[in-house]
């Protein structure tokens, strides 16, 4: 079972309600009916407690402006926020790796993790949580955490994970013993950033090539950056990638990539309860949390050529609770999320937002089929979007094609052109004249839809206003939420319940 909800959802942890019989019965399907407060930038929000005192009809409703004003608040003490569910996660299990999670009062829900060895907490929190493992992995980079993270987890750890990963990317369990095969009668192989094999070396390197961990972490770059063909050719994808990660390089030059940077506020909720006396909603020990997560841009491994110093929190002393009177911990050690950088959801403009409808032509199962076939000529599922983009004039100068480059590993966006053609064009473009006349729908009017996008790993968002969206695209089902890609390794997710603040900065 999931550690977490869905996103969009508030939940609390326990309701306590003071009143007469009946109270808490009637009060459950009163709070279920209400809106509670809902986030504006998708982040998630722990509120440690909320209480209201109310008449029996008006409790639900005091409970939710409580919870709203709490949080609008934002009393470190009472309410931590974190801007997506990966930077969620990654604060956890750096905490659990420092030893401090148990004292902190928004990890209580977790608390079945504590008489557990950090390795398999670790463990248990990514195969419950698969999809965000691409992205955690980035910001335990980001804030030097990545190496000691591999070193807490057995080869038992890093099987489990792999096999939750594998899963979810619908592969077959990863054989580490695959003899490596070459991808193509000349011997090309696949190749990926510079910059991500310093990152990556460091941590795989106490561990022998064909190591689980050793595995795991090829799987995580492969997800990140060769989707498709590691849901094509796992084996032989993995057995590339591990042997790049095991194989020392000489000095890199880190292309640094940067992007309209936009932090979103708001957040999202969380509520309690109470009856005519009163009512008390929290999680275990206090914590009430709901959560919103989607998540959106900044590139990968930001800035780091190699992975930073190990310096995080220290780690906390093996206390009780109860050494701190009213509350878990220090003020100053309440603030944890606060005290390392995360990757904050960002927005950039684009004038190309119909680019990303693409992705549901190419996730069609005739061009799923034909991507499957010719994945040696073009291996990347990024590389197929600017590709198909450019059939209907994408404009290289969009900042999307920034993007497009940083997700390459590419060192400038003129290097796009060198990609290699489209393969399977005609019958590609056959296709897309069957399915969408080209007269009102399959022009390049169709990418010329000013939106923003956000991305982090693993996830991309785009946001416009359902005026952009016309009858025939919802018709042909272009305007669909893709959802998880596997063959891009990423959640895409369209945004059209509100205009986005257009700024044209490009950076």
């Amino acid at each position: 079972m999931s550690l977490l909800q869905e996103p969009d959802t508030t939940r609390i942890q326990r309701l306590t309600v003071r009143g007469p019989a009946g109270a808490r019965e009637r009060l459950l399907p009163q709070l279920e009916s209400k809106r509670w407060p809902a986030p504006s930038d998708d982040s998630w929000v722990l509120v440690r407690q909320v209480e209201a005192s109310a008449g029996p009809g008006q409790l639900a409703g005091e409970l939710i402006e409580r919870a709203r004003q709490k949080i609008s608040i934002g009393d470190p003490a009472e309410v931590v926020r974190f801007p997506t569910l990966a930077a969620l996660l990654a604060e956890l299990i750096s905490d659990l790796i420092n030893g401090s999670a148990a004292h902190r009062w928004y990890w209580q829900r977790w608390a079945r993790l504590w008489p557990l060895p950090c390795g398999d907490a670790i463990q248990q929190v990514w195969r419950e949580h698969p999809r965000q493992l691409v992205a955690t992995c980035h910001l335990l980079a980001a804030r030097g955490r990545l190496r000691s993270t591999w070193q807490q987890l057995s080869a038992a750890n890093a099987t489990a994970v792999l096999a939750a990963l594998s899963h979810e990317l619908g592969l077959p369990a990863p054989a580490p013993q695959d003899a490596f095969q070459a991808w193509a009668p000349n011997g090309a192989t696949l190749t990926i950033p510079l910059q991500v094999k310093e990152v990556w070396q460091p941590v795989v390197a106490p561990f022998p090539s064909q190591d689980p961990r050793t595995t795991l972490a090829a799987m995580v770059v492969a997800a990140d950056y060769t989707a498709l063909p590691l849901r094509t050719a796992p084996h032989r994808t993995l057995t590339e990638i591990r042997q790049q990660l095991t194989r020392s390089t000489g000095k890199v030059t880190a292309r640094t990539q940067t992007l309209a940077h936009h932090a979103r506020p708001g957040a999202d909720n969380q509520p309690p309860g109470t009856a005519h006396t009163g009512a008390t909603a929290s999680n275990e020990r206090g914590q009430c949390d709901g959560h919103k997560a989607k998540n959106a841009t900044g590139s990968a491994y930001p800035g780091i050529p190699g992975e930073n110093p190990e310096v995080s929190h220290p780690a906390a002393p093996d206390r009780d609770v109860s050494d701190y009177p009213g509350q878990e911990r220090p003020a100053a050690e309440t603030c944890g999320p606060a005290e390392t950088p995360l990757l904050h959801p960002e927005r950039v403009y684009t004038g190309m937002g119909g680019t990303l409808y693409l992705l549901n032509f190419l996730n069609r199962p005739p061009v799923q089929a034909m991507m499957e076939q010719a994945w040696q000529a073009l291996p990347n599922g990024w590389a197929w979007l600017y590709r198909l983009g450019r059939e209907l004039a994408l404009d290289r100068e969009d900042p999307l094609c920034d993007l497009l480059a940083d997700r390459l590993g590419l060192e400038s966006v003129a290097e796009l052109e060198d990609l290699p053609p489209l393969p399977c064009r005609a019958e590609i473009l056959s296709l897309a004249a069957q399915w969408y006349d080209p007269r009102d729908l399959w022009s390049p009017a169709l990418l010329r839809i000013p939106a923003e996008f956000s991305f982090t790993p693993g996830h991309l968002d785009l946001y416009t206003d359902d005026s952009k969206v016309k009858l025939e695209l919802r018709l042909a089902g272009l305007d669909l939420n893709p959802g998880w890609l596997p063959w891009l390794g990423t959640v895409v997710t369209f945004h059209f319940d509100h205009f986005p603040h257009l700024r044209r900065s490009r950076s």
